[in-house]
């Protein structure tokens, strides 16, 4: 068991979508137990904020901007990661977008492609390389992806991002296989009514005050006792659950896809 408040001394650790929200929360959070972290993000300005509140930890956080969309910047991503660390102990597949509930007839080949891109290729290949950097080194990984709990029960009618969660859990489970003789582990964590920069863009696009989204989902929810916790979640709930799965207290868990959303999702 480990009683060290800095478990990751020396550890490095790759964290995409690490801008804002719940990838920057978790960063700091490893920054604060010892960890160096490789941040990429394809929102530059706040990518650099982030790095330079690592920063003020002591610790080192290298800002990449990259595209998940883009195999080519993915890849340019990871050697420029690996040129500065050369190995990794954590991988935080972070990174995802959504379809806004698009309705059925209204979705096109281009926004299943590139929410599938992020939400589900990216974390692929991402995991390809840094799994096998892990093996060669002997290094006794995590890996970790943000799923979703409507990955799980589609409670939203969302239909592209729902289903990309859904194989972004399924992904996991298959790796977590294949990974398991190199005790290297692969786990998600399912978050629920979060309040990350994704709800605000969605203030934005129906022109309402900023918080009024997420605000009128979490009461609707406490209403009808859909959300057992009655708060809305934040950046640091998720951050806590990823930390614990990065660590060796969670040493004998794979495959698992563990909720974080306050009791709407109990399976």
């Amino acid at each position: 068991m480990e009683m060290s408040d800095k478990r990751f001394v020396g550890k490095n650790v790759l964290i995409t979508g690490a801008a804002t929200g719940i990838g920057r929360a978790t960063a700091l959070r490893f920054a604060h137990e010892g960890a160096n972290i490789a941040l990429c993000d394809i929102k530059g300005r706040e990518l650099q904020e982030t790095a330079a509140m690592i920063a003020g930890t002591g610790q080192k956080g290298l800002p990449i901007v990259c595209d998940l969309c883009n195999m080519k910047d993915l890849e340019r991503m990871i050697d420029t990661a690996l040129g500065q660390f050369l190995t990794f102990d954590v991988l935080f597949n972070n990174a995802g977008i959504g379809d806004t509930n698009a309705y059925f007839e209204d979705i096109e080949a281009d926004l299943w492609d590139r929410v599938y891109a992020v939400n589900v290729k990216a974390p692929f290949f991402i995991s390809k390389r840094i799994a096998r950097i892990m093996i060669d080194n002997g290094i006794k990984g995590r890996i970790i992806n943000t799923a979703s709990t409507e990955g799980k029960t589609n409670r939203g009618g969302s239909i592209v991002y729902a289903s990309s969660k859904s194989a972004l859990i399924g992904l996991t489970q298959a790796l977590a296989v294949q990974l398991a003789p190199y005790e290297i582990t692969v786990n998600a964590v399912c978050p629920g009514l979060i309040d990350t920069p994704i709800w605000h863009r969605a203030d934005k696009a129906m022109e309402l005050p900023d918080g009024s989204a997420i605000k009128m989902i979490v009461e609707s929810s406490i209403e009808s006792r859909i959300l057992k916790l009655p708060r809305v979640g934040t950046p640091d709930d998720v951050a806590g659950a990823v930390i614990f799965l990065a660590s060796e207290d969670a040493a004998y868990m794979t495959g698992q896809a563990i909720n974080v959303c306050g009791g709407i999702e109990m399976h």
